[in-house]
């Protein structure tokens, strides 16, 4: 197969879709994707869209260093991304604001158990639960499509302007830069609805994720 093929960009009606070939090297792979958006120009600059990778099944390292190439050389707005492992994510409009001091984000499909950790010098976008006992730690943001009641501690490396937010958020502790925060009782809270954490005046407030 021709060299220029290895790599195909396709439109459809849900978004764009990139197709790799399933017996080429992953080294050349990158090489070409990184080629054919430097060559895309502004074609894909501030387009708003859904992103598929198919052709071959990749691993969460191998799909992080593929948008991180995409993300490095053009200004795409990925509100979806889908893989071959099935796995489909939807990122919230906050996901914006995480692409701008860090391009490179972690994506975990799977709760967090008592014991379990991730740590990511970037994002993380989790989907699961991160449960008592289990922690989540980043120098960027963290979003949890889940229910956080474990751990979460973002912009880890003095980052305060760094967020959390979750579909469910009773965390044991959470903290953002070097401020730390309890949270009451989870059945005194109430909430809900999704919310996120951010620092303001050196102290951490948690909104309605609105």
């Amino acid at each position: 197969m021709n060299l220029e093929n290895y790599v195909i960009f396709k439109g459809t009606k849900d978004g764009v879709t990139v197709l790799f070939q399933d017996d080429v090297p992953f080294e050349v792979l990158c090489e070409q994707l990184e080629k054919k958006v430097q060559e895309a120009g502004k074609f894909f600059d501030n387009v708003k869209t859904s992103l598929a990778f198919k052709g071959r099944t990749f691993s969460d390292e191998e799909e992080q260093e593929l948008l991180r190439i995409i993300t490095d050389h053009t200004t795409m707005e990925i509100s979806f991304l889908k893989t071959e492992n099935n796995e489909l994510v939807q990122l919230t409009s906050l996901l914006e604001k995480q692409m701008e001091p860090y391009n490179l984000t972690k994506f975990h499909k799977g709760s967090l158990r008592n014991g379990q950790k991730i740590e990511f010098d970037g994002s993380v976008v989790l989907i699961g639960d991160v449960n008592p006992g289990a922690e989540v730690k980043a120098t960027g943001n963290i979003i949890i499509l889940g229910q956080l009641k474990g751990m979460a501690h973002a912009g880890c490396e003095g980052m305060t302007d760094a967020f959390v937010a979750a579909i469910y958020m009773a965390p044991v502790q959470l903290r953002i830069g070097d401020i730390i925060t309890r949270f009451p009782d989870e059945n005194k809270r109430g909430a809900k609805a999704p919310e996120y954490a951010f620092v303001q005046e050196g102290q951490i407030f948690v909104m309605p994720l609105s």
